[in-house]
């Protein structure tokens, strides 16, 4: 199995209003118009839905090592997924994106995580859904920090296509983003 993400340039301008600062009131623009492909081990497309891929929640000051706002968004290239990994706080089954870069070069490990110079582990690029506890539904617009965000439904079908082809949590699967 491979996923592959088809990143929209246009993703990259998510501030309705580009003179006001990040905000979720202004940083919906263009919001999930990237496309999620899983294909099946022969290379035939088995799932296909809509993703948020570029960090548009990025409000507030950034952690070291940043450089631009959305710098958390995954790089362009390979990428692996650790499938059905421990959902914390997060709504329904989720994964892990390992063992890549993010825009700002910096290396997300694989434990989804990075490690700053002093040891201080941040962050946890996964693949989820933009379900909202509050709520009780998905949230109008997707809000990633680094992640790749699916609706709920999408997501429930991609695991349900997982789990008719035997993966189980801890498999390992590349992944690769190519921007168009």
């Amino acid at each position: 199995m491979k996923i592959k993400i088809f990143r929209d340039k246009r993703s990259f301008d998510f501030k309705a209003d580009p003179d006001k600062p990040d905000s979720f009131e202004n940083n919906w623009k263009n919001n999930s118009i990237d496309w999620f492909v899983l294909y099946d081990n022969v290379g035939k497309e088995v799932f296909r839905a809509r993703c948020q891929s570029v960090a548009n929640y990025c409000f507030g000051a950034m952690t070291p090592g940043d450089t631009i706002s959305y710098g958390d968004t995954v790089a362009e290239g390979k990428f692996k997924v650790k499938l059905f990994v421990e959902p914390r706080k997060f709504h329904g089954e989720i994964h892990a994106i390992t063992e890549t870069r993010d825009i700002d070069g910096q290396w997300i490990d694989r434990n989804a995580m990075q490690t700053t110079d002093g040891g201080f582990q941040n962050g946890r690029w996964l693949i989820h859904d933009r379900f909202s506890f509050n709520s009780g539904k998905d949230t109008n617009y997707a809000w990633s920090g680094g992640c790749i965000i699916l609706s709920s439904g999408d997501l429930g079908k991609l695991n349900v296509i997982l789990r008719q082809y035997k993966c189980l949590p801890g498999d390992i699967i590349p992944g690769e983003i190519i921007e168009t």
